[in-house]
C-alpha cells in the first residue's frame, strides 16, 4: 500500500464499485481505494446487458477496450412466457448496437484493472471487518487481507459496493426491505462442432416451477439456469442433478438447446437473486451502490446496468460534496428511490404477464410481490 488515508474508499470491486472509481479518478481524484474480497478466478452466473450499456462504456473511456475482450454478442431475446408462442425482443432497431452476453469473471476483473490503471489502489482478497465514524468527519476501516495481518485505512467518503452483503451499510444500521427472493441454479454445457448455429439470443421459457435462462457464452459454454425460490428448489431437490435435469427435461423449448452437449458441472451451481431496498442508502460521509442499495429481479434484466448508472452518478455526487458543492447525498437517495419505485412495476408487469400456473407454489408467490 502506497498511501493509508484516502479520500474515498470503495468495499467492493464488482461493476459498481468499479465504475464508482473509475469515474472518480475521471473526476480528478487521486487517492481513490477499491477493496474486494476475491481474486476475479471464481466462476460467476453469467448475465447480458443491453445496447444501453454501450452508452455507458463510451462514457466511461471503455468501449473499445471492452470490445476487445470478445464477450459474446448478444441480439435480443426470444421467450415463450405467458402462452406457448415465442415471443422475440429484438435489438436491431436499437441506436445503441446490440447488447452482450458477458463472461462476468472475466468482465469484473476487466473494470477492476481499468480503475487500476487510472490510478486507483486496487486490494484484492482483502476482507472489510470494521468500521468506525472519526470525529471530524470520514471513517477508520479495519481490513483484512489474506496475505497479511489486520491493518486500517482512513477515508473521508466511504462506497459501500460489496454486493446483497452489505457489509459496511449494516454496521451503519441500514437493514433490507425485502421483496420476493429467488434463487438460480446453473449448469453449464460444453459445445462442440455441431452447436455452432446455436442463437446468440437470451432464451427465456416460463414453466410450472419457475422460469428457465439460456445464454451462449464468451468461453464457447451454454448456460442453462433455473430461476425458482428456495421452497421449491428444496421441495424438488433441484441442488442435485438428478431433480434439476428432470425439471429441464420437462421443459420443450429448452431442453431442446442441450441435445448432443455434456454438462460441465457435476451438479448445479446455485447463487441467490434478492430483490430489496435498504432502507437507508446513505449517511454522514457514505453511501451504498449498485446491488448493496437495491437488489432487482433477474428477469427485469437490469441488474449490471443498474448497478454502473448509480455508481456514476454517485461518483460525481461524491465529487460534489468533497469540494463543498453539496452537503449530503439526498439527490442520490432521491434517484435510487426513483429508479426502484420503476423497477416495482416492472417486475410486477412481468409476472403478471403469466398466467398459465396460478395454482402452483412459485407463481402464486410470484403474483404477490
Amino acid at each position: 500500500m502506497t498511501d493509508q488515508h484516502y479520500q474515498v474508499a470503495i468495499i467492493g470491486a464488482g461493476p459498481a464499485g468499479s465504475t464508482c472509481a473509475i469515474q472518480l479518478a475521471r473526476l480528478g481524484l487521486d487517492r481513490v481505494l477499491l477493496v474486494e474480497s476475491g481474486d476475479y478466478e471464481k466462476f460467476r452466473i453469467g448475465e447480458s446487458i443491453p445496447p444501453d450499456a454501450n452508452v455507458i462504456l463510451h462514457q466511461l473511456g471503455l468501449y473499445p477496450d471492452f470490445v476487445a475482450e470478445n464477450h459474446e454478442p448478444c441480439y435480443g431475446s426470444c421467450s415463450y412466457w405467458g402462452d406457448e408462442r415465442r415471443g422475440y425482443n429484438d435489438f436491431l432497431l436499437s441506436p445503441h448496437g446490440h447488447g452482450w452476453h458477458l463472461d462476468r469473471r472475466r468482465f469484473n476483473h476487466f473494470l477492476a484493472q481499468k480503475a487500476q490503471s487510472l490510478g486507483v489502489e486496487l486490494l484484492t482478497q482483502t476482507r472489510f471487518q470494521q468500521a468506525q465514524a472519526l470525529p471530524n468527519g470520514g471513517f477508520s476501516l479495519a481490513l483484512q487481507s489474506e496475505k497479511a495481518h489486520s491493518f486500517t485505512v482512513t477515508a473521508d467518503r466511504v462506497v459501500d459496493a460489496s454486493g446483497a452483503r452489505g457489509v459496511f451499510a449494516a454496521t451503519q444500521g441500514s437493514q433490507k426491505m425485502q421483496g420476493t427472493a429467488l434463487v438460480c441454479l446453473g449448469v453449464r454445457f460444453a459445445l462442440n462442432d455441431h452447436t455452432q448455429k446455436i442463437s446468440k439470443l437470451t432464451h427465456l421459457e416460463a414453466v410450472e416451477n419457475g422460469w428457465w435462462y439460456a445464454a451462449r457464452l464468451p468461453d464457447e459454454t451454454l448456460l442453462l439456469a433455473l430461476y425458482t425460490t428456495a421452497t421449491v428448489a428444496k421441495a424438488l431437490n433441484l441442488n442435485q442433478m438428478e431433480g434439476w435435469m428432470s425439471l429441464l427435461e420437462a421443459a420443450p423449448n429448452t431442453h431442446q438447446w442441450t441435445v448432443g452437449l455434456s454438462p460441465i458441472d457435476e451438479r448445479p451451481q446455485g447463487f441467490a437473486a434478492p430483490s430489496f431496498r435498504l432502507d437507508v442508502v446513505a449517511g454522514r460521509d457514505w453511501l451504498a451502490i449498485g446491488d448493496t442499495a437495491t437488489a432487482y429481479d433477474p428477469i427485469t434484466a437490469q441488474g449490471i446496468i443498474k448497478s454502473m448508472m448509480n455508481a456514476r452518478s454517485a461518483a460525481h455526487q461524491i465529487q460534489q460534496n468533497l469540494a463543498g458543492e453539496i452537503e449530503d447525498f439526498s439527490r442520490y437517495v432521491a434517484e435510487i428511490d426513483e429508479a426502484y419505485g420503476q423497477y416495482l412495476l416492472m417486475r410486477r408487469y412481468f409476472y403478471q404477464l403469466e398466467q398459465r400456473w396460478l395454482g402452483g407454489v412459485f407463481w402464486r408467490e410470484m403474483h404477490g410481490v
